[in-house]
């Protein structure tokens, strides 16, 4: 039986993979580690230095890669190739392999995975196994995001297993898009349908694996000499740092204000280690590296905008390096005035705006403006059709004609 890990990083985040892969070499240190570098190798690095076992994302040979790379931004392209790479593992040999998230700390052995994968080939995790009363939003944020938590699956080598990731990898490499608001969500929400389409899955309950901002409601946690313990009786498998920054303060994670470290002060132990972990392995260096699928061959960003863009009509460049300067599709964007000097997109969401904003007040005295103008019927149409339009891929009428050029 040959066991192994893995996780998937572009070169920001390869320190939280060396940290991942040393807790797991931790306690199984005859297992292998596999990272999937979704970037470019720098000039001078030394994959033999490393623990784990380095692959790069050319490595998975994925069908017209480009268009992919530049159809998905950094979070999509990640999570999307996961199935790819995990049927590259077991084809080489691997009989059951565990992919994390690189925001992961193994703190015990995993024998609650293993056990599951002795009579399983699919092994998941649900975000929750209790309602966040203190939360009501966090059960619309589940049906959103997925019933399961996808920094986490385990698959053993068989046939179910096999059909499973075609499966899966045909979704996540077409439609793996990050757009909530239309039922997507990169990777993870096809993997609501698993417990129903395919057979030998298990939704591994244990209160020691995942543990994570979204599920500490219900997780206590404890440190008993060298070993942490959750809700004192089970030992704590791994925590996800799921939004951690390495210089958060008490920030738990930048995608909940639930909690922090002085409301849960049994955490501030494990994130300073964590932190610090991080710091070991070199955070403040490696973040300096450019994204190398994030810029066109000529320096120039590629923007949301211009990716959706070129998803929406992703026919009309068959056979085309999106990234090339001197393409077609980079003639087309400059024409129809998509290009921009910076991407803020990703900085900006429910929790980002605020009603005090001069600019969200103008918007909203515009639509005012607008039900005023045209009556309750027009405006509940406008509004309508703008939810359409907001999902960028949609807005081919608006952006222009490629073919008619």
């Amino acid at each position: 039986m040959i066991r192994a890990a893995c996780t998937i990083v572009s070169l920001n985040y390869l320190p939280y993979a060396r940290t991942l892969c040393d807790s797991f070499l931790k306690f199984h240190p005859s297992h292998k580690f596999y990272v999937l570098l979704v970037d470019r190798l720098p000039a001078g690095f030394q994959a033999s230095n490393e623990r784990f076992e380095l692959v790069l994302v050319d490595d998975l040979e994925v069908p017209n890669f480009d268009s992919i790379a530049f159809k998905y931004g950094i979070l999509e392209l990640n999570t999307n190739v996961k199935p790819t790479f995990l049927k590259k593992i077991l084809r080489d040999g691997v009989d059951q392999i565990i992919y994390f998230d690189p925001d992961i700390l193994i703190c015990s052995a995993l024998d609650p995975v293993y056990e599951a994968l002795a009579s399983n080939s699919i092994v998941l995790t649900p975000h929750s196994t209790s309602p966040n009363e203190g939360a009501p939003y966090a059960e619309t944020l589940l049906l959103i995001d997925g019933v399961f938590n996808l920094g986490f699956i385990a698959v053993s080598k068989a046939a179910e297993t096999e059909r499973f990731l075609d499966w899966w990898e045909k979704r996540c490499l077409t439609l793996g898009y990050n757009e909530r608001w239309s039922g997507l969500f990169v990777d993870q929400k096809w993997i609501n349908l698993v417990p129903c389409y395919f057979n030998s899955v298990s939704v591994l309950k244990h209160v020691g694996c995942n543990v994570a901002y979204w599920n500490i409601h219900e997780r206590m946690l404890e440190k008993k000499e060298s070993s942490w313990m959750v809700n004192r009786t089970t030992p704590l498998v791994f925590f996800h740092f799921s939004g951690v920054s390495v210089d958060g303060g008490d920030r738990i994670s930048k995608h909940t204000d639930q909690f922090d470290l002085t409301t849960r002060s049994d955490l501030e132990e494990l994130f300073a280690d964590y932190r610090k972990l991080l710091v070991d392995n070199g955070i403040r260096e490696f973040g300096r590296y450019r994204y190398a699928f994030g810029y066109f061959d000529n320096g120039v960003i590629v923007n949301k905008l211009q990716r959706s863009a070129f998803a929406a009509n992703i026919e009309s460049f068959v056979g085309e390096n999106p990234f090339d300067s001197n393409g077609h599709f980079y003639r087309w964007a400059k024409k129809q005035h998509l290009q921009s000097s910076q991407d803020s997109s990703e900085k900006y969401g429910r929790k980002a705006y605020r009603k005090t904003d001069i600019r969200i007040r103008f918007v909203n005295a515009m639509m005012r403006l607008a039900l005023r103008l045209m009556g309750a019927d027009r405006y509940t149409i406008l509004m309508k059709y703008l939810e359409y339009a907001s999902l960028l891929r949609n807005q081919k009428d608006i952006l222009g004609d490629v073919d008619g050029q």
